[in-house]
């Protein structure tokens, strides 16, 4: 037992126990990750804690993924249904505050013990911040640490327990926004035409379709008369009969169909002489510029048909600039397709190394940004705290993706691997913790503050599940991250995030905590302001 006062022993022992736990599934049950929780609490229970600094490290680590995950879709998201989003965060904090004042009156706590609950119930540590500026003694931080216990536990249990009530198929939820996000993001297609417009005999492709160029990409021609396609720039000339392989949406192609002429069922192929590859872009010193700038057609005899960026077709206009990571499909011969894998780098390998420089410059300016004072009416100075400031610069960093030459996204199994880490940390902190210190709190301020803090945390998820559903009329994934991210709840999004790969409820997370972070700071001051 010795070994266990070793912090890092501890750490891997609380982790690794953690994770056989979550692994164990009871039908379609099971805790995941976030059993790392658990352990923690029967080590911390049994006496056995951790220092601080290692759940700061492992908050700041998984925060940060977040906003590197949910960057590239953060302000996409904002504009689809970030309103919606929004409200239903406001209407959970208006619950949460309705519930803790409710349990105030009913119980006859003092203002510090209520804003303790409710910001312990809620995970809130800026609101618990305000709470302990603001109140004469201590009792605020101890509700808080009754109340946390159960705003982490009570958080993973409902979002796990939530597809079971109500009935929601997790596929068929991702099926239902790929459908909502392929209506943002069209499907990128081929056909062939035949020229039939005698308006176009003698015309250039350039000429032909100048208002759809950022949407079409005419790539190959079969003239009339002849056996094999060739490749098409925009000094491609056109007479009657020539058969056009066009690539684009499928709104743009039935426009450009109505001025070329009909489809053709045929296909256009190459001589030996031209092929057709995928490039990867890697080379930092062409990310960032245009199609156009690069001018690969005329330079090289090159055409690209389209790009491939985060698993998304997209039209190779010449406007479109170039992203780290982009794939490139394009048509040449085989000297100038090999010159021009040169050129954009095609190493996959670089695709996945990962710029330390990078993530430790965001989580510095993270930091920095958390702790820069900031004013507004009614609440004075606050700030957003580590978990802000590192949230806000994960997004910015993974929405931008590049500043200069420095790449500030980070690869996938990179996201991965500093998210699964930071998380363990985070939660085997704040496991010991709760354990350490549930049992004699609870002897001193009696039970009747763990009953609330359960009603706290329960009654506006409860309440915010059935608005979203019903009223705001969002998405199931994406009403998790609302729940989630409205209660602050860290371990709230890994059980989320657990229940399906994809990113809808981080985005959602993303998109409501800055709505929560300061929502949750005005209800702590109008709490003590009612004393």
């Amino acid at each position: 037992m010795e070994y266990l006062h070793n912090p890092i022993f501890l750490l891997l022992a609380v982790v690794l126990s953690g994770h056989c736990l979550g692994r164990i599934r009871i039908r379609t049950f099971s805790l995941g990750s976030s059993a790392i929780v658990f352990t923690g609490l029967l080590f911390g229970f049994a006496g056995f804690t951790l220092p601080p600094v290692l759940q700061s490290l492992g908050l700041i680590f998984f925060i940060y993924s977040v906003g590197q995950q949910a960057g590239p879709g953060f302000l996409q998201s904002m504009k689809q249904g970030g309103l919606s989003l929004s409200l239903g965060t406001a209407g959970i904090i208006v619950i949460a505050l309705g519930t803790a004042l409710g349990c105030r009156y009913w119980f006859g706590f003092s203002r510090e013990i209520t804003a303790g609950l409710f910001t312990g119930a809620l995970t809130s540590t800026p609101g618990l911040a305000v709470a302990v500026e603001l109140a004469h003694d201590g009792a605020a931080p101890a509700a808080y640490g009754v109340a946390y216990t159960f705003g982490v536990i009570g958080v993973v249990l409902f979002v796990k327990l939530l597809p079971w009530l109500l009935r929601k198929n997790i596929k068929t939820e991702e099926k239902r926004l790929r459908e909502e996000l392929s209506s943002i993001h069209p499907e990128i297609t081929f056909t062939h035409l035949e020229v039939t417009n005698p308006n176009l005999t003698d015309s250039r492709v350039k000429d032909v379709l100048p208002i759809r160029s950022s949407q079409v990409t005419v790539t190959r021609i079969l003239h009339k008369g002849d056996s094999a396609a060739e490749l098409v720039t925009g000094e491609t000339v056109l007479r009657l009969g020539d058969t056009l392989r066009v690539v684009g949406t499928k709104d743009a192609l039935a426009h450009v169909r109505m001025i070329i002429g009909p489809e053709v069922k045929m296909d256009l192929n190459f001589d030996s002489a031209l092929e057709s590859r995928k490039v990867l872009l890697t080379h930092q010193e062409v990310t960032g510029r245009t199609l156009g700038a690069l001018n690969l057609t005329n330079l090289y005899g090159v055409r690209v048909s389209r790009i491939t960026r985060n698993g998304f077709d997209c039209p190779a206009s010449p406007q479109v600039r170039l992203r780290h990571g982009d794939v490139l499909h394009v048509v040449g011969h085989p000297e100038a397709l090999r010159t021009i894998k040169e050129l954009l780098g095609n190493d996959v390998r670089a695709l996945y190394a990962t710029n330390v420089v990078a993530m430790l410059l965001g989580l510095f300016c993270g930091l920095l940004l958390g702790h820069v004072p900031l004013f507004a009416p009614g609440m004075g100075v606050f700030t957003l705290g580590s978990t802000g400031g590192v949230l806000i610069s994960g997004l910015l960093f993974g929405a931008l993706r590049q500043i200069g030459p420095m790449i500030t996204e980070l690869p996938g199994p990179a996201n991965t691997l500093i998210r699964d880490l930071g998380l363990g940390l985070f939660l085997a902190v704040v496991g010991t913790k709760a354990g350490s210190s549930l049992l004699p709190t609870l002897q001193e301020y009696g039970f009747s503050l763990f009953t609330a803090g359960i009603l706290i945390t329960l009654l506006p998820m409860i309440g915010g599940a059935a608005l979203c559903a019903t009223v705001l009329r969002i998405p199931f994934l994406r009403m998790l991250g609302v729940l989630t991210g409205s209660m602050t709840s860290t371990p709230g999004l890994a059980a989320a995030s657990s229940l399906s790969e994809t990113s809808y409820a981080s985005t959602a997370y993303a998109t409501v905590y800055p709505v929560a972070l300061i929502g949750m700071i005005m209800a702590t001051k109008i709490i003590m302001l009612l004393g």
